[in-house]
């Protein structure tokens, strides 16, 4: 089974749902939550992390054991593949837009493509929305 599982999120309903979908299917894994901040981002990097440790906080509250979580700069892609990578993490987890061409979000379809391990997309509808 997994044992390592990297949590992309980019704050979005879809990646709340792959966060949640991982925790649940997964329990016995150590998790780490990534964040990536690009040049378009709508937070820096400090307000990044501090969301993403709200986001961990909120989804394990008033749980022991909360996941790693990281913000790192750079191309989504290449950062969840790379980070994952370094981490040796046996599956990523990525929430789906549905705003590729082939019914995956961009940065979801990036991760498919290039990571050399598994890659859970978690679909848009899968997150009510």
């Amino acid at each position: 089974m997994f044992k390592k599982v990297l949590v992309a999120t980019d704050f979005s309903p879809c990646a709340q749902r792959a966060l949640e979908v991982a925790r649940s299917h997964f329990p016995q894994a150590e998790l780490k939550v990534l964040h990536v901040v690009t040049e378009d981002s709508p937070f820096t990097a400090t307000e990044a992390l501090l969301e993403l440790e709200m986001l961990v906080s909120d989804t394990w509250s008033g749980e022991t054991g909360l996941p790693g979580h990281e913000v790192v700069p750079g191309s989504p892609t290449q950062q969840v593949v790379e980070s994952a990578r370094a981490w040796s993490a046996d599956l990523i987890v990525v929430g789906v837009s549905g705003q590729g061409g082939q019914g995956l979000g961009s940065v979801a379809e990036g991760v498919v493509r290039a990571s050399a391990i598994p890659v859970l997309t978690v679909k848009a509808h899968e997150a009510g929305i």
